[in-house]
């Protein structure tokens, strides 16, 4: 693969010109199947990761270049393989993302090493993005993520004879469980599903109901494990609507989102309610308008919502009862409103344990109902 991209630099050829979506590949390396063996028994592939840059667009529609991670099986003999997308959890560190091949790429190449391809997008505005990532925004969630999939397609096709064979499943954790919800939803809505054929999806611990389940921390000022998230989605909002506040009332915070910071810094800096950091009127405007809902922050909250639609195909919710970070009613409301609708979809209760301890015994839930509702591949 390096000596394939060490010729079409001498020709002085750009990747772009043979494929839509793919711009770039750089390998990472080799992960042997034993390094798996504590998430799961069903790992027994080494895995190759690769970090991909490709075409995709921005909040306002405007091309733009992102990165991910890709990670395909080693030594799988079946003509093609399904795909399952991981989106990650909430960071604000730029590099805190899976194409840096640190602790975020754990999943996907857990997921690669039972005999799939594994895509993790970093998202807009982290990992090779500029900007402010768009924090919550679904619909850029969704893009990032089809995107990456289709850039993992063109490439591992055209350098590697490593074939997709359209079965799709999507799964993500915190943030990454809003964006997989909104992968599953723009997929099903934009009529990409012949494109992607959606096996299964298992959104984990994900605000979906954002103007509901989840804004209740906004509206009763109880004390909350992770102020930061508040201006993180604020700050967001405001990139990609243009109308949540006109300035910032204070210097202290917004430098520490340039991506050269964790998110720990700023909590640190920060009150753990609403009241002592918002400004007073602000805070009020907002929970007076909380039936209503016309208010600018009230508006972008609802249109991030996912919760409340149809799937076309079997979907899973993982949730622990002990979350400080995500309400898990965002899982109970989500599931009665699609089960309403007629949806196949179950919340599954992982246990009591809080949101870090809800990672493991979620995904886990997560491959499982991935590798229950793939089809065996065919071996040429």
């Amino acid at each position: 693969m390096k000596k394939i991209l060490f010729l079409l630099a001498l020709a002085g050829f750009s990747a772009t010109a043979f494929s839509q979506h793919f711009v770039s590949a750089t390998y990472l390396g080799k992960t042997p199947p034993t390094t798996f063996a504590l998430f799961t028994s069903k790992a027994i592939y080494s895995v190759d990761a690769y970090k991909i840059t490709y075409n995709t667009t921005n909040v306002d529609g405007t091309p733009t270049i992102a990165s991910g991670m890709v990670v395909v099986p080693d030594g799988s003999a079946c003509d093609s393989l399904p795909m399952a997308a991981y989106a990650h959890g909430t960071v604000l560190l730029r590099s805190d993302v899976p194409s840096r091949n640190n602790g975020e790429s754990l999943i996907a190449k857990v997921v690669a090493s039972t005999g799939a391809i594994a895509v993790a997008p970093d998202y807009l505005g982290l990992g090779d993005n500029p900007g402010l990532h768009p924090y919550l925004h679904a619909e850029t969630e969704a893009t990032a993520t089809i995107d990456l999939m289709r850039a993992a397609r063109e490439y591992l096709g055209d350098s590697l004879n490593i074939y997709f064979n359209k079965e799709t499943f999507v799964t993500g954790y915190s943030q990454g469980g809003h964006a997989a919800m909104a992968t599953a939803k723009y997929i099903q809505d934009s009529g990409l599903t012949a494109e992607f054929n959606l096996i299964a999806a298992g959104p984990a611990s994900g605000p979906y109901f954002l103007s509901g389940s989840q804004a209740e921390v906004l509206i009763s000022n109880a004390p909350y494990s992770n102020p930061g998230y508040i201006c993180y989605l604020l700050f967001a909002m405001n990139r990609v609507y243009g109308n949540i506040y006109q300035n910032y009332y204070d210097t202290l915070i917004p430098p520490y989102f340039d991506g050269t910071y964790d998110m720990s810094v700023v909590n640190a800096l920060l009150p753990n309610t609403l009241s002592g950091f918002l400004q007073d009127t602000v805070l009020a405007n907002f929970r007076n308008d909380s039936v209503g809902k016309t208010h600018p922050i009230w508006k972008a909250l609802l249109a991030q919502d996912n919760y409340d639609w149809k799937p076309n195909f079997p979907m899973q919710l993982y949730y622990c009862t002990l979350d400080e970070q995500v309400n898990f009613q965002n899982s109970l409301d989500a599931e009665l409103a699609m089960t309403a609708k007629g949806a196949s979809v179950t919340a599954v209760d992982k246990g009591a344990f809080n949101h870090g301890g809800c990672v493991v015994p979620s995904l886990q839930g997560a491959l499982g109902f991935f590798l229950s509702n793939k089809t065996n591949c065919t071996v040429g």
